[in-house]
């Protein structure tokens, strides 16, 4: 299984309906999300749980996150003891705002023996301003997000600017703990692409890689969006070897070509777009 440090696309998936989830890891998806969470109706828990759990048994084809319930709810603790498996990648944890909800999660992977990562959704304010602290609970957790429809719900926003303050929080929660870059929230509206486009355009540049989506059609433009260009490559790796020029000389500064200044600062991200283009080559 190639399991990609960056995912630019989690394709959510009900637990309930086990033929979409075949279909998913059929698609162009980098991480699938089976979800046993918003998307299972209430009379359906039991099943969908019990599907996830002989679900593991055998290995994905590719990398893979189970959404449980809430866990401070009647569902989430069931979930969490189903799945804990040697096959389970990670687990998205939604409504996360304590950090004890974090190390119960993380005593019941170690029970099982179970390396899954831990991923979280911060989903209301009193989330939004733990961020850091829920980041670095424990080394299983491996990344944060926003689920941005429970946080309008709990701030009671209607506006999508109110949002800034919590997306900027998230961003600079999960650089601040080591983590990768957080991934974008879902965009609801399956029928507008250009929404989407521009949307996740705005994400990229706001420090956020990758994009949750909740339908197939959605994937390709969120995969396009977060898969560095040739030319973006090529000048990384111009960077790269002129950055390697500067230390060979002894320098801390060099000019550019073009009359930009170079400095370690500016390498940072053309190491990452060189890797994140070998991650997805290989």
């Amino acid at each position: 299984m190639n399991e990609l440090n960056y995912f630019r696309s989690y394709l959510y998936v009900p637990a309930s309906k086990p033929e979409i989830v075949a279909k998913a890891f059929n698609s162009d998806a980098d991480c699938v999300v089976i979800d046993l969470e918003d998307a299972v109706h209430v009379d359906s828990k039991t099943a969908a749980r019990e599907f996830v759990a002989e679900f593991l048994k055998t290995k994905a084809p590719k990398p893979f996150l189970v959404r449980i319930n809430d866990p401070n709810g009647a569902w989430g603790m069931l979930d969490l003891e189903a799945i804990a498996s040697e096959n389970l990648f990670g687990v998205r944890i939604p409504k996360i705002s304590s950090i004890e909800t974090i190390k119960t999660a993380a005593k019941v992977f170690d029970a099982a023996k179970s390396n899954a990562q831990i991923h979280l959704l911060i989903e209301s304010a009193l989330g939004v301003q733990n961020a850091f602290e829920l980041a670095t609970a424990d080394p299983r957790v491996k990344a944060i997000s926003l689920g941005e429809a429970d946080l309008e719900s709990d701030l009671r926003v209607t506006n999508d600017e109110a949002l800034k303050y919590s997306r900027n929080a998230i961003v600079v929660a999960a650089r601040a703990a080591g983590l990768k870059q957080p991934s974008q929230s879902v965009f609801p509206n399956t029928k507008d692409i250009a929404g989407l486009t521009a949307s996740t355009i705005a994400g990229k540049a706001a420090g956020f890689f990758g994009r949750s989506v909740i339908h197939p059609s959605q994937v390709a433009v969120v995969n396009e969006i977060f898969t560095p260009t040739a030319q973006e490559v090529e000048q990384a790796l111009q960077l790269l070897s002129w950055y390697d020029q500067m230390q060979a000389s002894g320098n801390s500064v060099m000019a550019l070509p073009n009359g930009d200044l170079l400095d370690p600062a500016n390498i940072h991200y053309a190491r990452f777009q060189v890797s994140l283009n070998q991650q997805l080559l290989n």
